[in-house]
Order: structure tokens, then sequence, then C-alpha cells
């Protein structure tokens, strides 16, 4: 009988006894491995349509043409080998042979194609618009024809996840919206969303021998009391990134807790986009920041586990400047701040931000509480998940915004993602500068890893200096664990969990 075993999976997303990434003499057991998740996806087998959390869910289930190593570098994984010629605009796919779909169909250049132009036409790629045209060389080959070599090609074009051409064309989108067929180590079996979701081994996979595990199953439970007490009495294997006070609960009692460079970088996004709003003002902005105690509120917040940030960039990534001073708590500079700005009897702001559990937010609490005593009278929105993604992704907010950023291959990159000229995902109330912008389309243009970093400092720093988003803490991500557990999960970022080499002891 086949032995189910919980994993608690919350993501929103020091080593204490490592998870093992080294398989060792030991047998790998297979089982069923089910997570726990506080929320679902809402889509996930159509791309153009998937969020962050939807893409999160399908990681059984689906695979991209490269994928991020260990060394935070993107490799090839399904494409065998990736070209990039600067001199002649290309970056050619070269597949690997006899991979196939769970539906059966092959993967092969014209399914590779359609892929890649799906999400171009869709507008789910970045920098689509210098995508001249996808030629299908051979059976294996797929070349991209370019306007210009950049160097975010690896993460725009061969981070695209591979979908069934034939699933889709027999079935139709809204099928593929939840029945996702694609080459990964797990095969759909059941969704029931908001309750449950069932991957299942797939035997024809291309990794000879593996996955190891015989499934996983996603339950959603949002309440992390239960959760906590399922891992407590060894019901859950892993919980990943549960709210930071049980972290610190359970890792006092003895479990295991994991997090490496994978983080979330609290921040504040301001409203840069409307001329009308307090906050176009560069000495609000500013006024802003030294109204918040960072450290201080990083303290309670983090349980020592966040530490405060000074710039929308980490102390351990491309871009930070340790010479750069800050805006360090200074209630009285920003008040005086606020007058400079035409604001002497102080200003009214909203500030929007997503509802934890319970309905609250405690860091946007802690914003308000700051920002009130310096002057500024904050009218806390706090909005569920529907709303608050809809406003900061599409309808836009009206000051302040509290949300996360993530952590890319490099900096560059995230910045690219999230606040470049053609980002990513695209902030519905934030604008560059002209010259700030100006440097980001010019950025992309750099070919040498020294010359990538040393404009990547210069980004972020004209960021900090036109004060467009204000770092409140690092939140890093982190999960409790069981010792039967083996993964290598967060070694390679957010984006990728090899879920075909993630093993367990019997127990």
């Amino acid at each position: 009988m086949k032995k189910f075993l919980l994993i608690t999976f919350i993501v929103i997303f020091s080593t204490v006894g490592l998870v093992s990434n080294s398989f060792g003499e030991q047998p790998k057991y297979g089982g069923i491995l089910t997570r726990i998740n506080p929320t679902g996806a809402r889509v996930i087998g159509y791309y153009p349509e998937m969020g962050p959390q939807d893409s999160t869910e399908a990681l059984p289930v689906v695979e991209c043409l490269m994928e991020m190593s260990e060394k935070r570098t993107m490799e090839p994984f399904l494409a065998e080998r990736v070209d990039i010629d600067q001199n002649k605009k290309t970056m050619t796919f070269r597949l690997r042979k006899g991979i196939k779909f769970h539906d059966g169909s092959d993967l092969n250049a014209e399914v590779c194609a359609w892929n890649l132009q799906l999400v171009k036409d869709t507008k789910k790629m970045q920098f689509a618009d210098q995508v001249k045209s996808i030629e299908v060389v051979d059976d294996y080959t797929v070349v991209l024809h370019l306007t210009q070599y950049h160097n975010q090609m690896r993460f725009a074009y061969g981070f695209t996840r591979m979908f069934s051409k034939a699933a889709y064309e027999k079935y139709g989108k809204e099928w593929c919206r939840t029945h996702p067929v694609a080459t990964g180590a797990f095969k759909f079996v059941e969704w029931k969303r908001d309750a449950y979701l069932k991957y299942e081994k797939f035997d024809g996979y291309w990794q000879k021998g593996k996955p190891y595990l015989d499934g996983i199953e996603t339950r959603y439970i949002p309440d992390p009391v239960t959760a906590s007490a399922m891992i407590q009495a060894k019901e859950a294997d892993i919980w990943t990134n549960p709210p930071v006070k049980f972290q610190y609960e359970l890792e006092k009692k003895g479990f295991k807790r994991y997090s490496s460079w994978p983080a979330l970088p609290i921040l504040l996004y301001l409203n840069t986009k409307d001329p009308n709003r307090p906050t176009s003002k560069l000495k609000v902005r500013e006024a802003i920041e030294y109204a918040i105690d960072k450290p201080a509120m990083a303290k309670a917040i983090g349980f020592g586990y966040y530490p405060p940030l000074k710039m929308v960039t980490p102390e351990t990534e491309w871009g930070y400047d340790p010479d750069y001073p800050g805006r360090p708590y200074n209630p009285e500079k920003a008040r005086k701040l606020l007058a400079e700005a035409g604001y002497p009897q102080g200003v009214k702001l909203k500030l929007l931000a997503l509802a934890e559990v319970g309905g609250r937010n405690n860091t946007a609490e802690a914003v308000k509480a700051y920002l009130d005593e310096a002057g500024m009278t904050v009218d806390l929105d706090i909005a569920d998940p529907g709303r608050f993604f809809s406003s900061v992704w599409g309808n836009g907010w009206d000051d302040l915004a509290l949300f996360f950023s993530g952590l890319d291959e490099n900096y560059l990159g995230t910045f690219h993602a999230w606040f470049g000229h053609e980002p990513k995902t695209s902030l519905a109330s934030f604008k560059l500068p002209d010259e700030l912008s100006k440097m980001s389309k010019e950025s992309i243009t750099y070919y040498t890893e020294a010359e990538q970093k040393a404009i990547t400092k210069k980004l972020v720093r004209s960021m900090m200096d036109h004060a467009l988003a204000i770092p409140l803490y690092n939140q890093q991500v982190a999960y409790i664990y069981q010792p039967w557990v083996h993964t290598t999960y967060l070694q390679t970022g957010f984006i990728r969990w090899k879920w075909f080499d993630t093993w367990m002891e019997k127990h």
C-alpha cells in the first residue's frame, strides 16, 4: 500500500539541518508526496494566462527549453544545446530527441515553434518585439531571428514552457486551462479548485529511471495553525515558506528549516505615473522612506530572519552599492521634506496591501503607523487577492502598494523583469524617468559580465536616487521539513523545482 505523505507548500515564499541534495547509497523510496498550499492556482495548463502562483503549481508537470541551474545560470534543458550568434542576431534551440508529452505526442521543432509563437502573440513573452521570426530548420532545430542581440534572451526566450500542441488542437483552450499536458516527470490526474490537485508518475519520462516518487498531491489548507499541527504530528513532510512566526516556533522545537539565496525583497511601490498624485514628487517619496524605521520593523516582523534593506537589491546581489548611504529613519527630516514639497500640514496617502491570514497585513499596519507619526495620514486598503493583483498588474493603485519583487538569474535580470523599459510583469502605476528608461534600453546590449555588473549598479543607484521604490526588508524564503525528505528546492530559485530528483527515505 502506498504511504501518503503530506507536504506543506505555502507560496508567497542558515541552513539548519540541510535538506539532502546528495543521494548517497540509500534507496530512493517512492510513495505519494502530498503538498499543502494555502491557496490554489487559477490556470495550470494554458501558459498565456498563468501567473507566478499558477506556474509554481504546474512545476511537476511542465518543463522549459532552458532552466535555472544551482549556479544561477540558465542552462539547456529540453533543448540539448542553445546557440546565440551575436553577429547574426539569432538564438538557436537544438531539441533533445525522443521526448514525449503525456499524451504520447512528440516534442519536435514544430511544437516548440508553436509554443514560442503562442507566447509571443499573446504578449506573454518578454522582449517579444525583438523576435522578427521563428524558423523551423529541421525536426529538432528552431531558430529565433532577432532585431538585435541582448543579454536577457536566455531568460526571456529560453524559459518558455512546452505544452502539447496536439492536446490544444484536440480539446481547445478552455480544457487546457485545467488539464496541463506537458513533458514533466509527473502527469495530471485530477484538480478540484481550492481543494486538491493530484499528479502521478509519468512512466514515459525522458530522464530514464526518474522520477522516484509515485505521485504528488496538493491539498489547499489556508490555516497555518492546521498546517503546523500536521507537521508536528508527522503528517506533513515539508511546509514551504510558512508564516515566519511559525518558522521561528517550529525551529525552536527542533524542526529543520532551510533557506537559500531566493528571497522576496519587500518594497513600497510608488505611483510615479500619475502626475496629480503626491507620490509623483521626489521629496514626498523621500519623506516616506525617512519616516520608516526599517531595522525595527524587520526585527519585529521577521523574528530575526529578515534583514532590513537600504536598496531594492540585497547585499548579495549585483547592483548593491555598499557606499550608498540610504535614507535612515528620521521622522523630523520626513516632515521637513513634506513641507518643502508643499504639504506643511501633512498629506493624505492611500496604501494598498494584500490581505494575509485573518484579513490583516502586519507590515502594512506598521508602515501606516510610521507614516502617520511623520504627518502622513494613511488610508489603509487591505484587499483580497483578486482585487489586489488586478490593481497592481492592471488598474493601478492610488499612492502606495506594498508588494514583493523577486530574484532571478542575476539582478540585471530582476531589474528587467520588474522595473525595466519592457518588464516581464508590468506594474500598472510605475513609470521610469526618461533617463533611466534610456539606460535600461542600453543595459541589455552589454555582453561581458563585468559590463553587466557595472550597468546594474548604475540602474539600481538611479532607482534609489529617484526613490522609485522604497525597500523595507528581505523576506527570506524558507521551508520546514522532516528529516526523510531529500530535495534541492530553492537551490535553483523559485522558478524550478527538480521534482524528478525529489525522493524520500522510508519512515
